[in-house]
Order: structure tokens, then C-alpha cells, then sequence
């Protein structure tokens, strides 16, 4: 079968299942919508709401992200907020790092720096990698009751680094390049994040990067980050993760 005639048919089976109150279905139909051409973010959108409604705490994570984006309708941050708080309630980390995000910048709800650093600190445990960088930047600044602490917040970039965080790679490659967040200078240290950072598009990197080349003297790096990736458009608020606003 052609592969576009097979998908349709597949989604034409999901809205069946959907009509028939699958949640499951929904949520995959929801996301067949959002993510392959043809592409419906409105009907993707709507059907996330139907999984969402039913309980299921994949699609009102998904769902309070198209509702604070704009996709598939209007803007509603306050909207998202109640589903990232669902979703949240229900142990999904994505949510919990999508609703500190709200919560850090005002949007949908009281801003709340203290309580957005907590939610963070809980993300980036279950392992959200955009978490740990919104973790970190909160933390190099402190908060009302949250001590300003650079070696934790070295230590959650380096971990996001290594898990392939481009902007955290170019933050911990400028932080021994420099010397900042009570890391030691150490080029031979930094360079293999600024190569990393800089291989992937981070521009920030570019001019480090090249001085970082002459260091290594094309030496093999030392202990080069695992798999870096270019930052996500929207950390949570700037519109990613989607966890939360990096401003590096």
C-alpha cells in the first residue's frame, strides 16, 4: 500500500476507535496529526483534549503545550497551566518541567521563583534534559529562599551536556574556558564542549571553538560529551520542552 493511503487509513481507523471513546486511540491519532504530513494541528489538538479528558497524562502534557504555543488555536497559557498541572499531579516529568517554566515567568499563573526552582529540581531528576538547564540558570541567579549555588549549576550543565544539551555544552565549555561558576580555568577542559556545542550550530560557540582547535592541537578530545543536539527551540517558556526559558 502507498505509505500516505496507509496512514490515512490508519488515522481513519483511530477517529473509529476515538468515536467509540478509546482514549488510547486519541492520543495516537493526536500525535499521527501533529507530527506526519499531512498535518492537522487544530484536529490534532482536539484530540488530544478528548485523551487528555479521559485521564491520560501523555496527551494534557501535549496538550497544555499546543494550548501555550498557539497550535491548532488560540494562545491559552492559563488553559495550559491547568493541564500541566494534571499531568503534573500524575508524575509525568515533562509536565512538571513545562508547569516551573510557567510558574518562573508568569505565564498562565502567579509568577513563583522559589516553587518553579522545586519543580525544575524534580524534572531534572526524572531526567529532563531541558529541565537541567533551566535548573542551572535559576540556580547561577538564586531565587527568595533558593541560595545562588554555581557548583550545582555547573554540575546539572555538565550532566545536560552529556545527555546532548548543545547550550549546555557551550555554558560548561565557557565556564572553564573563563574560569566562571567556581570551575577552575581549564582549556584543554572546555574544548571538547565548544567543539560539541559548535558542531551542532550553537553560534555562540563558533569563535571559542576555533581557539579550542589550536589548544587540542588536533589531539583527540578528553572525555567528550555523549551526544550533543542543538539546543531546543523552546526551553519552557521560550517556547521548547519545553521545559523552561534559557537565557545562556
Amino acid at each position: 500500500m502507498d505509505p500516505r493511503a496507509e496512514l490515512l487509513a490508519r488515522r481513519a481507523a483511530l477517529r473509529t476507535r476515538l468515536r467509540a471513546g478509546d482514549a488510547r486511540a486519541a492520543l495516537s491519532l493526536a500525535r499521527s496529526l501533529e507530527r506526519d504530513p499531512p498535518r492537522d494541528h487544530a484536529a490534532a489538538r482536539r484530540a488530544y483534549e478528548a485523551a487528555a479528558k479521559a485521564g491520560l497524562a501523555d496527551a494534557m502534557a501535549a496538550l497544555g503545550e499546543m494550548l501555550r504555543d498557539g497550535r491548532g488555536g488560540p494562545r491559552d497559557l492559563e488553559g495550559a497551566v491547568r493541564w500541566f498541572s494534571e499531568a503534573a499531579r500524575r508524575g509525568k516529568p515533562e509536565a512538571i518541567a513545562s508547569l516551573a517554566g510557567a510558574l518562573l515567568h508568569g505565564e498562565g499563573a502567579p509568577r513563583d521563583r522559589a516553587t518553579a526552582i522545586r519543580l525544575f529540581r524534580r524534572a531534572a531528576s526524572a531526567g529532563v534534559v531541558q529541565a537541567m538547564v533551566d535548573l542551572a540558570l535559576c540556580l547561577r541567579q538564586g531565587a527568595a529562599g533558593v541560595p545562588r549555588d554555581d557548583a550545582a549549576a555547573l554540575r546539572w550543565l555538565r550532566r545536560a551536556a552529556t545527555l546532548g544539551h548543545a547550550g549546555a555544552a557551550l555554558l560548561v565549555g565557557q565556564a572553564y574556558w573563563f574560569g566562571r561558576m567556581g570551575a577552575p580555568r581549564d582549556r584543554a577542559r572546555a574544548a571538547p564542549f565548544l567543539l560539541a556545542a559548535a558542531r551542532k550550530g550553537e553560534p555562540k560557540a563558533a569563535g571559542l571553538a576555533a581557539e579550542a582547535r589550536t589548544v587540542l592541537g588536533g589531539a583527540a578530545p578528553r572525555r567528550p560529551p555523549a551526544r550533543v543536539t542543538a539546543p531546543a527551540a523552546r526551553p519552557a517558556g521560550s517556547r521548547a520542552p519545553r521545559s523552561g526559558r534559557t537565557r545562556p
